[in-house]
């Protein structure tokens, strides 16, 4: 059906019909020179919701134009436009040439439509066939799907050297948010390094001395940030923090740390946390070190809890805050696809497992992201790396495989073991992985961000 271009130049007829009878009516200067634009809508029989469009008019600049971009795809070549005007004495408007069939004035016209696939310019012309002013009219139209997820690479490599085995956190230097990366480089440079970035040029890798850790035996996978001070368990049993990043102690009274879980966050029901897994006399327990630093018993761990190879993610819900941690392996070496969390380090409950979820892995990357948790890749139980992406709506009850708009792209390698860190640009960072559970990492930085993420200039 052709659209239809309606401009409404209220009350103009009215007012004209007054001053013909009453022939005392005063034409002002003022009112005949006055051209200015008061509303802007627009409509469209085939687009829902068209007419409700807000439209902001800048008086001193002459720009008309909507904040709230329409959704990508829309079409809006042919449109119906209203415009209101701040005074009824007009002439007319004139549309841009392209955007309308002719130049001529518009006060009503029921036959044709206005094209704003490109701005569109618009001359007022006031009573006094002389003044005008002009206004620059632009439907916006996001111009890209918002829901779909742009993914690059954003260094390669990102440091000299081969890296056998990588951790990356985020930690203050010098005043400054940013990122260290524990390494553990392969070969005859088999050793412990510490390099940092600042959060807005992850790319930009530097070294830091590094003192206070032994030789080997780190596990650096399960290095974590708590009360300001980092802490890496080491396959012995002890537990290493540092205050700085860099110069490292072992904690003194801490129990045979034999896996290290993360972080319980703080809330105003609730006190911090660092849930760990102790080995009391073969017995795998849970144990929690508050700020205080004092260490507490809890439930015993059960035979399908993951003790190696999981990942980790934090959530808030109820005015409490939970940490959950995704697949691994068990203490009996199965590979795993349950979730579990926890809000005091202490107690854990399942929250998903079963085939309704994501397949068994182990080494998957997982981060609270745009208000949902992601889940992506790992290693399966035949070795074999994966890139896929679920998503979970409801705080790792359910998860949903995505195969549309948040998958990876195809020069992405499958990996398992990335460190995984959503900044505050809203792009989920991450850093190395494994392609096997035997290879070295891949020194490489991948950076991903949902469209309608993208902060605001």
């Amino acid at each position: 059906m052709k659209n239809k271009f309606v401009l409404f130049v209220t009350g103009c007829f009215a007012l004209m019909l007054s001053a013909c009878l009453d022939s005392d009516y005063d034409y002002s200067v003022e009112t005949t020179r006055n051209c200015q634009i008061a509303s802007f809508k627009v409509s469209h029989d085939s687009i829902s919701g068209l007419e409700d469009v807000k439209f902001t008019i800048d008086q001193l600049t002459g720009r008309i134009f909507n904040q709230d971009s329409l959704p990508y795809g829309t079409v809006v070549e042919k449109v119906l436009c209203e415009i209101g005007v701040a005074n009824s004495m007009v002439l007319g408007v004139e549309a841009s040439p392209g955007a309308y069939e002719d130049s001529t004035y518009y006060l009503s016209s029921l036959s044709d439509s206005i094209d704003f696939s490109e701005p569109v310019r618009l001359i007022v012309h006031a009573y006094d066939n002389i003044t005008t002013k002009v206004y620059i009219a632009q439907i916006n139209v996001h111009q890209v799907v918002p829901d779909s997820m742009v993914w690059s690479k954003y260094a390669d490599p990102m440091v000299d050297g081969t890296i056998r085995e990588q951790k990356v956190v985020s930690f203050d230097y010098e005043g400054e948010p940013c990122y260290f990366m524990y390494a553990r480089m392969a070969g005859a440079e088999a050793s412990y390094r510490l390099y940092y970035a600042p959060v807005d040029e992850p790319g930009d890798w530097r070294p830091l001395t590094l003192t206070g850790l032994p030789a080997e035996g780190l596990r650096l996978s399960q290095a974590v940030a708590y009360e300001d001070r980092l802490y890496i368990p080491a396959t012995d049993g002890r537990l290493y923090e540092s205050a700085d990043g860099m110069t490292w102690g072992a904690v003194e009274d801490a129990p045979s740390i034999y896996t290290l879980l993360g972080e319980v966050k703080p809330s105003v029901n609730q006190s911090s946390a660092l849930s760990a897994i102790v080995d009391r006399e073969g017995t795998l327990v849970f144990y929690a070190m508050n700020q205080e630093r004092e260490w507490t018993e809890g439930d015993a761990v059960a035979s399908e809890f993951p003790v190696t190879g999981f990942g980790v993610s934090r959530y808030a819900s109820v005015h409490h805050e939970y940490l959950l941690i995704a697949g691994g392996r068990s203490a009996a070496d199965k590979v795993l696809n349950t979730t579990w969390a926890t809000m005091d380090g202490l107690s854990w409950a399942v929250l998903a497992s079963g085939d309704a979820n994501f397949s068994a892995r182990e080494g998957a990357m997982v981060a609270n992201y745009d208000d949902k948790l992601f889940l992506i890749g790992g290693i399966d139980a035949s070795g074999k790396a994966l890139k896929d992406i679920y998503q979970s709506f409801d705080n790792g009850i359910t998860w949903a495989l995505q195969d549309t708009m948040v998958v990876l792209p195809a020069d992405y390698q499958a990996r398992a073991f990335s460190s995984i860190i959503v900044d505050e640009e809203n792009f989920v960072n991450l850093f190395g992985g494994k392609t096997s559970a035997d290879a070295n990492d891949l020194n490489q930085l991948w950076r991903g961000r949902i469209n309608r993420l993208v902060p605001a200039e």
